[in-house]
């Protein structure tokens, strides 16, 4: 017997790719959540702050992890809002981890973390405490820090939002976060949003900035995003497979597609968000896109009893290889 339950990622995704080439499979293999629209921030690039609607209970998120289960992703992203104000959030955890899920969250990290077994959580930090505090109000950056302090074995990476008003001092942040228990410095791309797009970088400038992070790996190894992505970045024909992904709104609507677009339409030629082509580049099977994902634990190994027909087909292949 070749293949045994669970199966490595990359034989699953060269698998996955097969379907998608040869078959136009776009069944999604990421989901990501919105449990809350609260937020105990009112950062100042926020598209959802005025859109706060009343928390779906705690039976209905599980009925929702099932649809996205069945749909056949197989790590879930839990997003706000900030996710540590539901006082059932451990549940919510719990229940994804245990269908054999990977679970993510993100968090401003102001409050504390649940104690449930989360595979890593995702800060976002903008800058230094100075911009920081600008945009996510004053005292945010050092709560963040005290959250560092107070949980320094647990898989917490820093997600830093790149736009015209802290470009100047990435080499400062990557500096300052370096010494601190995160496990890894992740940059992103601001997306030009109706209400923000007056913050977002210019293509020539976000070229820049993305050889200078590919440049100060060197000196911070701590930086993970991945050079195939950091080489995309302004690039107009860069590969994007927005169906990889599975939206849960905070109103329990569930679609297939750009994270962009249950806030407005979305507009491809000036995006340089990594959480879409991230997952693409680790989809077309990018060795360093692949290393970046294997960060947080959640791709090691893949249920494939959940996939009858990916199941049926290995079972095939191995009665052949082993006559």
């Amino acid at each position: 017997m070749i293949f045994k339950n669970p199966v490595p990622n990359f034989i699953y995704m060269m698998y996955r790719r097969f379907r998608y080439l040869y078959l136009n499979d776009t069944t999604p293999v990421v989901a990501s959540i919105k449990v809350t629209q609260r937020c105990n921030l009112r950062c100042t690039h926020c598209t959802w702050v005025n859109k706060v609607t009343q928390d779906l209970p705690l039976q209905r998120w599980k009925e929702i992890i099932d649809t996205i289960y069945d749909r056949g992703c197989f790590v879930i992203f839990i997003e706000g809002g900030e996710p540590t104000l539901r006082e059932d959030l451990s549940e919510i955890i719990s229940y994804i981890k245990g269908k054999g899920m990977g679970c993510v969250m993100f968090s401003n990290g102001t409050r504390d973390l649940p104690d449930a077994d989360l595979n890593a959580v995702w800060i976002s930090i903008d800058g230094t405490e100075k911009n920081h505090d600008a945009v996510r109000g004053n005292g945010s950056y050092e709560k963040v820090m005290r959250t560092l302090e107070r949980y320094p074995e647990k898989n917490i990476f820093s997600m830093t939002t790149l736009s015209k008003t802290n470009t100047s001092e990435i080499e400062s942040i990557c500096e300052e976060l370096s010494s601190t228990s995160l496990k890894g410095l992740i940059f992103n791309f601001m997306y030009p949003y109706k209400d923000i797009s007056s913050q977002v970088l210019p293509r020539e400038e976000r070229v820049a900035v993305a050889r200078e992070l590919m440049g100060l790996k060197q000196t911070y190894p701590k930086i993970i995003s991945s050079d195939s992505y950091l080489k995309t970045v302004g690039q107009p024909d860069k590969i994007c497979y927005p169906w990889l992904l599975l939206l849960a709104t905070a109103d329990g609507n569930i679609t297939q597609g750009c994270t962009v677009e249950p806030a407005e339409e979305r507009n491809c030629d000036v995006c340089d968000m990594m959480c879409g082509l991230e997952a693409t580049l680790g989809f077309e099977l990018y060795r360093d896109s692949m290393k970046f994902w294997n960060n947080f634990n959640i791709l090691s190994y893949v249920d494939i009893d959940r996939c009858p027909d990916w199941t049926l087909r290995m079972s095939r292949i191995n009665r052949k290889l082993d006559t």
